[in-house]
């Protein structure tokens, strides 16, 4: 006879503490499905923290301001506060013809949101 496994007790919990929040959104309803492999969404009332990087290097640009936010989420803010991880992380460039101007965005997690 097979042995019956049994659910690990908590662990539903111990899964969605650990998800990352997102913010509320929904796609238009004309959007479709769109070429490139993208989507456009349209997100609701949120507080997010930002950081500028100007840079000639694209790359360079991402990864400075990707770090910039992972350290003032681990801590490194007026509050010492650590932040949990959010989804997405955006990125918006600046027309311009260079060098890149770059804002890179989080969402701030609704639990400390009045907070900053």
């Amino acid at each position: 006879m097979a042995e019956v496994l049994q659910p690990d007790p908590g662990a539903a919990e111990r899964a969605a503490a650990q998800a990352v929040e997102t913010p509320g959104w929904k796609a238009p309803e004309d959007a479709g499905a769109q070429p490139g492999s993208y989507e456009i969404r349209h997100y609701g009332p949120a507080k997010w923290v930002s950081t500028s990087v100007e840079s000639r290097d694209w790359d360079s640009a991402i990864q400075t301001g990707f770090t910039k936010l992972n350290s003032y989420i681990q801590g490194k803010n007026e509050k010492e506060m650590k932040i949990r991880m959010t989804a997405p992380v955006t990125s918006y460039v600046e027309p311009g013809s260079g060098p890149f101007s770059l804002s890179t965005d989080s969402l701030v997690p609704k639990r400390i949101k009045n907070n900053f």
